[in-house]
């Protein structure tokens, strides 16, 4: 596809997509006309939102269908979403609504890239609520301003009858005055419809009290971060929106052990996460830094072929708040590896190279090292950017590839 993007150019191609859009829903019926559909965009924190979005409705006795970057659900029935997740075609995407009304199911829920609005790969789909997570600077190699990016992500909103924003993020004057639906708000701000206040983070698990229309609960999470409290909060949102009991709320969200790949221990010093953006880099760090009290050392890299500009912006992230930096490979694709971590080292300026910071190519030998210089009781290693995905692209090809199984392959020679 990136062949036929260079020689067509996007615009072309996205005609091409509008035309198998439309041939998707007439081949199978514009399912979602049949459904209450809830879609969920934003930066981060998508694919954690749709997750908590549907654990509240299961629990209230719903049947519900969703879609996420890590994993699938028909029902009772959980999908394989691929090694190395894409956005859906939209044959596939109204396939798997389909499927949801034939099952007899209700709801469906689903992450939308800012990709598959620019593209029309949901064209057809009726949404009938719309979440914004967060907006910051990501795919600006395709969108190439962040204007646009939003302006790709407002198509969401256009029609849906609910739309639910962070009142607290930067993007909310933007969103606010796109699209005709109920506004509804969250944040950490008593203004907003939903809000939370008292919030208690520990490393695995965080409590906060939601404020509602409805009344005043306690939350506990078993999922960490300040981040992920906003991340209930909109699906606390949701689930006013749907009249869902407090009770079915609460339990829903408590119901969410882990999401795969998002702030993941392996063992008691290790953690594998998603984060690839500066914004989920420095919120992920933030968190980390008074928590641990020994060195934190951080392996990460940036995909090859996509957004250069952020590069510089996460090592200096990187170099904010890490102990130990190393840069590695992360899907180079076309890119040399070289090229690409030194054009992150080009925000770090705290530190100096092979004393603070290391480049090392090999994403095995990397973490290896990570490991190896962890030698205090109380220092962590932090290996993000690729979380959940089961593939590493070198050099143009698709190799199998976890990070949390190298750990512990590592881990189990020491």
């Amino acid at each position: 596809m990136d062949f036929f993007r260079r020689l067509l150019g996007q615009r072309v191609l996205n005609y091409y997509h509008l035309a198998t859009a439309i041939a998707a829903n007439i081949v199978y019926g514009f399912p979602s006309r049949k459904l209450r559909v809830i879609g969920v965009t934003g930066t981060d924190g998508k694919t954690t939102t749709v997750n908590m979005i549907a654990s509240i409705l299961e629990n209230a006795g719903e049947k519900v269908a969703f879609l996420s970057t890590i994993n699938a659900k028909l029902g009772n029935k959980f999908l394989d979403t691929g090694p190395h997740t894409t956005t859906p075609s939209p044959f596939f995407l109204q396939k798997f609504l389909s499927q949801s009304v034939r099952a007899g199911l209700r709801f469906a829920v689903l992450e939308v890239t800012s990709h598959s609005l620019d593209q029309f790969r949901t064209w057809g789909i009726r949404f009938e609520t719309a979440v914004l997570t967060n907006i910051s600077h990501e795919h600006l190699d395709y969108h190439k301003d962040l204007a646009s990016y939003m302006a790709a992500k407002a198509r969401l909103f256009g029609n849906v009858e609910y739309r639910i924003l962070n009142m607290e993020d930067s993007s909310f004057d933007f969103f606010s005055t796109h699209g005709k639906g109920e506004l509804l708000t969250y944040g950490l701000n008593s203004k907003a419809v939903v809000w939370a206040n008292n919030p208690s983070e520990e490393l695995t698990e965080t409590e906060f009290t939601a404020h509602t229309p409805r009344g005043e609960y306690k939350i506990k999470l078993h999922l960490p971060g300040k981040f992920n409290v906003y991340n209930a909060l909109a699906a606390i949102v949701v689930g006013q929106v749907y009249k869902i009991p407090a009770d079915k709320i609460k339990q829903g969200l408590s119901e969410i052990k882990g999401i795969a790949g998002r702030l993941e221990m392996v063992g008691e010093r290790v953690m594998v996460d998603f984060a690839h953006t500066p914004n989920a880099l420095e919120k992920l760090l933030e968190f980390l830094r008074p928590k641990v009290s020994g060195k934190i050392i951080l392996i990460f890299g940036s995909a090859g072929e996509r957004d250069k500009t952020k590069r510089p912006l996460m090592g200096a992230v990187a170099d904010k708040y890490a102990d130990l930096i190393i840069l590695t490979r992360e899907d180079n694709r076309g890119e040399r590896v070289e090229e690409i971590c030194e054009q992150i080292a080009a925000g770090i300026n705290e530190k100096q190279k092979d004393k603070d910071y290391f480049i090392i190519l090999d994403r095995r030998e990397a973490i290896g090292a990570a490991l190896k210089q962890a030698q205090g009781a109380n220092d962590f290693v932090i290996i993000s950017g690729k979380g959940h995905e089961q593939s590493l692209n070198i050099d143009g090809k698709e190799t199998p590839w976890d990070d949390r199984r190298v750990v512990r392959e590592i881990l189990n020679k020491v």
